[in-house]
């Protein structure tokens, strides 16, 4: 894997989850912590979210050896700006760690034992992938509060930012 690869999923990543909280700015506080039916598995819209803000800390931490322990309670995020503040710095984080990347580090394993875990890419690829199954369930939500996010399309974020498409 490229490093210029991981970088362009990264980057998606954060795109669609910002699409997706700029929809979440537009429903009640209600709407965004009311239980929904039917349940996903994560309670409401808020909870989703959290859950999928907290994967990408937690991964994060556990690729960077870190101890990876504490789980996010959605609780702690009142309201959408609570959450997209956090997520800011999620973001930061991420940036950071991808920018000591290279195909060297993307190509080996991590944990205790990298001989027997995945690459880092694959779990990178994992965590983008794990994001958008839950971003696909909270837009479905938000569109039936009447606040679609539109298109999260990988095609659409590249034809927005063709910075990363390569040649």
């Amino acid at each position: 894997m490229y490093k210029a690869d991981i970088s362009a999923l990264i980057a998606y990543n954060f795109w669609a989850d910002d699409r997706i909280l700029t929809a979440c700015e537009q429903v009640s506080v209600d709407e965004f912590t009311r239980e929904i039916t039917p349940n996903p598995g994560w309670g409401s819209l808020r909870g989703i979210l959290v859950h999928a803000l907290d994967t990408e800390y937690g991964w994060r931490l556990i690729l960077q050896a870190q101890d990876a322990s504490e789980i996010m309670d959605e609780a702690d995020f009142a309201d959408v700006a609570t959450l997209r503040t956090r997520w800011d710095v999620e973001r930061m984080a991420w940036l950071t760690y991808e920018s000591g990347l290279n195909e060297v580090t993307l190509n080996k394993g991590y944990g205790e034992d990298p001989k027997a875990s995945l690459k880092v890419w694959q779990k990178i690829v994992h965590v983008v992938n794990h994001g958008t199954q839950h971003r696909s369930e909270a837009a479905a939500v938000l569109t039936g509060f009447g606040q679609s996010p539109g298109e999260l399309d990988f095609d659409t974020f590249l034809a927005e930012h063709p910075e990363y498409i390569p040649g």
